[in-house]
């Protein structure tokens, strides 16, 4: 009797989720209207998908997470959420009701024409090398998954275009959202975007991508990285890929494999991605 005691608590103390989906949607918590592209994952890991245009999601929770692991909802504008992934399973399906954040946007500031502009990155492409983005099993659970690359800042400078090239997509629409990060010790840190920036690629769209960020008046003196993170696929497909040069001197490229998953750096590879910087 006291052994079965001894596991019983054992087990309540350690034990781990059954394999699940948990599912709900994400809202505004002052006028209810529901949220898409904020980023849901297990902290840490794999496992995240991005809500829909509707705020909706379907995020799978392995056994072999803790009832204590830690799952995140964060978007751009708003207070991050947690909640145990125990907690989660038992309110599935459930509403995320999120904060918006009192963020106080860059004064726009009329500027007088740029004297310079240059362009920086690696617009080489190497078909044999390609980082892939989806999974072919799990349709969405790796959605906020995110490809980046490290660029110099320049004094006065800022940051006009951003492009990327898709190499392989058989998707019939994908949405990415672009971002632009500071730099700490070496890794992405606070994204200087101050809203959502959705990019539609449609019909199989592969090539390059370019982005108009000149509105944005984003300033980049010190050291940045832009990314293109995946948040929606429309239509069926299982490929979804960014070609990556190996070596490339200098650069340095960044992966996260996950919406609430951490940076993994990669120095001498960089994906095919360029910048123009005005000043």
């Amino acid at each position: 009797m006291k052994k079965i005691l001894i596991i019983s608590i054992l087990f309540s103390l350690f034990g781990t989720i059954t394999a699940q989906t948990i599912s709900g949607q994400i809202v505004h918590s002052d006028t209810k209207e529901p949220l898409a592209y904020v980023n849901i994952g297990v902290i840490g890991t794999t496992h995240g998908t991005v809500s829909d245009l509707s705020g909706k999601f379907e995020l799978a929770l392995p056994s072999t997470l803790s009832n204590t692991d830690s799952i995140r909802f964060s978007s751009i504008s708003f207070i991050a959420a947690t909640m145990t992934t125990e907690t989660a399973a038992k309110q599935s399906p459930m509403v995320v009701q999120m904060q918006p954040s009192n963020i106080n946007l860059p004064e726009v500031v009329v500027r007088a024409p740029f004297k310079h502009y240059e362009k920086r990155g690696n617009i080489k492409i190497n078909p044999k090398n390609v980082t892939n983005l989806a999974i072919n099993k799990l349709a969405n659970q790796n959605l906020g998954s995110e490809i980046g690359r490290h660029f110099k800042g320049q004094k006065s400078a800022y940051l006009e275009q951003f492009r990327f090239y898709v190499a392989q997509n058989n998707f019939d629409t994908v949405h990415f959202r672009i971002n632009i990060y500071t730099v700490k010790k070496g890794k992405p840190d606070r994204n200087l975007m101050p809203e959502n920036l959705i990019i539609t690629a449609t019909n199989r769209q592969t090539g390059w991508i370019a982005v108009d960020l000149s509105r944005y008046q984003i300033k980049v003196e010190d050291d940045f990285v832009a990314s293109a993170e995946w948040v929606y696929a429309g239509g069926k497909g299982n490929r979804l890929g960014f070609p990556i040069s190996i070596p490339s001197v200098g650069a340095t490229h960044f992966y996260k494999y996950g919406s609430q998953n951490d940076w993994k750096r990669f120095s001498q590879m960089s994906a095919a991605m360029e910048v123009t910087l005005g000043w």
